[in-house]
């Protein structure tokens, strides 16, 4: 079996324009997500024939932009939307794709805490004037100062080995991978209350997951520059909406990704591997050198894969993995009635985050969005849409009064319903390092790619995707 390339090898060998690879004669992606499109991208411009076989109507996977039912032009994000200066693999295809940035939302927001019916800042005064049930210590920090008491501090006990360049989770980092986020915060002397005002900063994390998140992979995303807290203006996003870099791939792609071919099953033998979907009420088969399967395990079991040779250790962990689950609610109102600009506020209330999802955008009218996350989020994803844009206004005008007087329309995107997807970004859970290798490993002909198979040990990041459609590449071609 041929070895892994490490992380530095696959960003060395895409910065040298991937020489010397030798791309096999055809191969089939299934999903056009970025992972996928990045994988098809590349072994097109070095002559493989490459069929791309998508179950939905477009390209991009989490990486989707909503435009309808808005007026006025205005979009908002359901999926990714941030990039930090240090998302290598998402600068480098924008560039080589010439796609636009522009500054992310998340720069220069105004965020606000709303707990127990009113306001308040991280800052220190504002903090202990709160009324939660904070210890004596914390009661003399802001936000910031308890994150560096209870996160940066221990993050800088477990250097260099939790920020080295290549991840590998050393003996000295394990332990970690065997508690949760909440268990290693208690342990370190964190009240609850110290806990909700600290967990909208970790990003990833957030959800009401930290009681099954692993604590390594938590501890890996705070002590890198993806980091919130280490934000600053370089942070962006793709201009006019994320869904312009997946498309921008496509257009170079054009007839090679087939759109509402659903696969239904995946098998190979010593000579080939063979992929059979639906089209237009049909069966149809293809066969290939290899097949890269980009599919996120959340939806995996919808493919027949007993006869794709894949391993016990494979299966389980496919089995295994979790999503994090996710609603998203957005009103629009037709124009801004409240204090402040590019608000951001994190609730006690079952809408857990509230936010301006139009911060910059010319024009009266505005989109607020709700992000709710976990148990909420899968309560909420009960509902009918109608119940749902219902229930989020509710919240929204306990929060913002007037918000009912100047709603027009509302929408959401529900990620744990979302066909062929299931869940939204990885949820790495405690004992979660040791399904990486697996999850990576390539099965025969068939390998695997997208943010859930990426080096990392947190996922929710297009880089971390396009990473993995790279690394496969390099697999493909050694």
């Amino acid at each position: 079996m041929v070895r892994e390339p490490t992380q530095a090898q696959v960003r060395r060998e895409l910065e040298s324009g991937l020489p010397g690879l030798r791309p096999p004669r055809s191969v089939v992606v299934v999903g056009a997500g970025l992972a996928g499109l990045a994988t098809a991208y590349e072994l097109t411009n070095r002559g493989c024939e490459v069929t791309v076989l998508e179950a939905s109507d477009r390209a991009g996977g989490r990486a989707y932009t909503l435009r309808h039912p808005f007026a006025d032009g205005l979009h908002a994000e359901a999926g990714a939307m941030t990039i930090t200066p240090h998302c290598y693999y998402v600068h480098h295809y924008a560039r080589e794709l010439g796609v636009e940035m522009d500054v992310a939302d998340l720069v220069d927001s105004q965020f606000a805490y709303f707990m127990g019916g009113r306001f308040f800042t991280p800052d220190q005064a504002s903090v202990a004037g709160s009324g939660l049930p904070l210890t004596d210590e914390e009661l003399s920090l802001d936000v910031p100062g308890m994150i560096k008491r209870y996160v940066t501090e221990l993050a800088d006990e477990l250097r260099p080995d939790l920020t080295a360049e290549e991840w590998h989770a050393t003996p000295k980092l394990l332990p970690y991978d065997e508690r949760s986020v909440y268990e290693v915060l208690r342990e370190r002397g964190a009240s609850p209350a110290a806990i909700d005002l600290m967990e909208p900063l970790f990003l990833e994390m957030r959800g009401g997951d930290l009681k099954s998140a692993s604590a390594l992979a938590w501890l890996r995303h705070e002590a890198s520059p993806h980091s919130l807290t280490h934000a600053d203006p370089r942070w962006s996003k793709i201009k006019g909406g994320t869904d312009n870099l997946p498309r921008a791939f496509a257009e170079r792609l054009r007839d090679r990704i087939h759109y509402r071919k659903p696969v239904v099953r995946v098998r190979q033998d010593d000579d080939e591997a063979e992929v059979t979907f639906l089209e237009h009420g049909r069966l149809r088969s293809i066969r290939a050198e290899h097949v890269v399967v980009t599919v996120p395990f959340s939806a995996i079991r919808h493919i027949d894969l007993g006869e794709a040779r894949l391993p016990a250790d494979k299966i389980e962990v496919m089995r295994r993995v979790k999503y994090s689950s996710i609603v998203r609610v957005y009103l629009q109102v037709r124009e801004r009635f409240w204090q402040g600009k590019a608000i951001s506020y994190s609730t006690d209330l079952p809408v857990r985050w509230l936010r301006d999802a139009t911060p910059r955008t010319a024009g009266p009218r505005k989109i607020l969005e709700c992000l709710l996350t976990g148990w909420r989020a899968r309560a909420i994803g009960a509902m009918t849409e109608e119940e749902r844009v219902g229930f989020a206004l509710d919240q929204v005008e306990s929060v913002l009064p007037g918000a009912r007087e100047h709603f027009e329309l509302g929408t959401s995107v529900v990620w744990d319903k979302q066909p062929h997807i299931e869940g939204s970004y990885i949820l790495p859970e405690v004992g979660h390092e040791k399904l990486l290798p697996v999850i990576r490993r390539p099965e025969g002909r068939v390998h695997f790619a997208g943010e859930h198979a990426g080096f990392e040990p947190n996922g929710g990041s297009m880089t971390f995707a396009l990473e993995s459609g790279v690394r496969t590449v390099v697999e493909l071609g050694a």
